[in-house]
């Protein structure tokens, strides 16, 4: 049963909000308290009224007793009838009184109309010293009734009879002032408790109503904090969770335009490497059709000659002009074959290649080009994906500085350390605003700094750019080192 009334109570508790918990504890708890303070006071109130009314009917019977026995003795009826009529008028809770002689007759009474014959008879005594009490249901409510001896018994009996309403409206009028006061205090503990509720509710009203805004991306919402307690403290902690989420925001934001920008870049660059990808295939097409076709086909003709011409001096002369035309195709394909992929970092390695790459650079440019290499030690060669990655880094970059930069003077330093390359190449050229560049649409025209960058960080590198505009430009890079016999680097 118990279970149940519990159970029935946490649905109910479920269902309603803070606020109209906290009233309902408060009021269940006042008028509980004060049904059970009221029944309490009610019975011990109750109880003492009735010890009195006992008490009082001791000590009226035995006064009567003590003051009827000689008018009883010397048979003075009238003032023994004065008598019990002065005590019932004195005492209010005395319904009855009578005097029984010791022949059981009754010689006087306060009865309008006699005294009832089966009251006589209802009660009697027992101790000759101490009156004998008896509740007796009525018609209109409980009457004490005692039985005090006459000097012992030998002259008679007094029988009085007190009647207990009184004492049940003093008892219902003390209840009913209970009530009142309960009733009272109720009024008073619903209104402390509403108070409270709204004291205790509003704050955490407001926390909902910042989370709800909270959970709508709305991190700029903030709770009033007005007290010091421990709601104060939440509050607190709540806005500063606020401005956590709201920079975590704005750099999600400004993480997410990063990456959409790179995006951007990179869909940019595989366009541009699909682009340059056919443009190369069809400049490879065109120069194997215009330089080594034509080479080929003045090859036939040539040997069509020395098939037509049978003199010895025309053949040495035809042969001589093949030759050189053999040697011309020969260099040819490998001037086409050199700008597809280097023969020379396969064959020799980074190094060699790069200053073959410095040396075509300056003889077809006609630029001062300082290359230098600190602490090349290693015996063992590099991953070829690293090598291939270094080399095209340093063609892009000294492509872009002959294309856009005007530099007469170009320096490149290669330091390598225990576990990395830095490399430095550093111009005397025009310059420009980089973060013009990076934050302005050039990059779909201009992808030569985006493709050196992918090309670093993808071999887990970084790659930095300084310049200035007028001053000119340097290119810091740096690459964690990987040899051939190592793993291949985790893309």
């Amino acid at each position: 049963m118990l279970n149940k009334i519990f159970k029935w109570i946490t649905r109910v508790s479920d269902a309603v909000n803070l606020e109209i918990k906290i009233l309902g504890i408060t009021v269940g708890f006042i008028l509980v308290l004060g049904a059970g303070v009221t029944l309490e006071m009610r019975n011990i109130v109750q109880n003492l009224m009735l010890e009195e009314l006992d008490k009082q009917g001791v000590s009226i019977s035995r006064d009567l007793s003590a003051r009827s026995a000689d008018l009883v003795l010397t048979n003075q009826v009238f003032i023994l009838h004065q008598l019990l009529n002065d005590t019932r008028k004195n005492n209010r809770n005395v319904r009855y009184a009578f005097v029984i002689n010791h022949d059981g007759d009754v010689i006087a009474h306060t009865f309008a109309d006699g005294v009832p014959t089966n009251l006589i008879y209802i009660n009697t005594f027992t101790s000759e010293d101490n009156p004998n009490r008896r509740l007796i249901n009525t018609g209109e409510g409980k009457i004490h009734d005692f039985a005090m001896p006459i000097l012992g018994g030998k002259v008679g009996v007094v029988r009085i009879g007190l009647d207990q309403s009184n004492v049940i409206f003093s008892v219902q009028k003390i209840t009913t002032t209970i009530l009142q006061t309960t009733l009272l205090m109720s009024i008073i503990g619903i209104l402390a408790a509403y108070i409270l509720a709204n004291v205790l509710y509003q704050p955490i009203l407001r926390l909902v109503e910042a989370t709800h805004k909270f959970s709508a991306g709305d991190y700029t919402q903030r709770v009033e904090v007005s007290s010091n307690d421990e709601f104060g403290n939440l509050g607190q902690a709540f806005n500063k969770m606020g401005e956590t989420l709201a920079h975590k925001e704005k750099e999600n934001k400004q993480l997410l335009a990063e990456i959409e920008k790179k995006e951007q870049v990179r869909k940019s660059l595989l366009k541009k490497v699909i682009t340059a990808q056919e443009m190369e295939r069809k400049r490879v097409s065109r120069e194997l059709h215009d330089e080594t076709g034509q080479l080929l086909s003045a090859l036939m003709v040539q040997l069509q000659c020395i098939k037509q011409v049978g003199k010895q001096e025309n053949f040495d002369q035809n042969v001589d002009n093949m030759r050189k035309v053999i040697s011309r195709t020969i260099g040819e394909v490998k001037r086409i074959s050199r700008q597809l992929r280097p023969s020379v970092l396969d064959d020799m390695g980074l190094i060699p290649a790069i200053e073959r790459l410095v040396q075509e650079y300056q003889e077809f440019n006609h630029t001062d080009i300082d290359f230098i290499v600190h602490g090349h030690t290693f015996e063992k060669r590099l991953l070829a994906e690293l090598e291939i990655t270094i080399y095209r880094i340093l063609q892009e970059a000294l492509t872009n500085i002959f294309k856009y930069s005007k530099a007469e003077n170009v320096s490149i330093i290669m330091n390598f350390k225990q576990d990395a390359l830095q490399i430095i190449i550093e111009d005397d050229g025009i310059g420009f605003d980089v973060n013009e560049h990076y934050s302005s649409d050039t990059h779909d025209t201009h992808l030569g700094l985006h493709g050196m960058r992918e090309r670093a960080e993808l071999i887990n590198g970084n790659f930095e750019i300084e310049s200035k505009v007028g001053i000119g430009t340097t290119i810091y890079v740096s690459i964690p080192l990987v040899f051939e016999d190592q793993e291949e680097i985790l893309l």
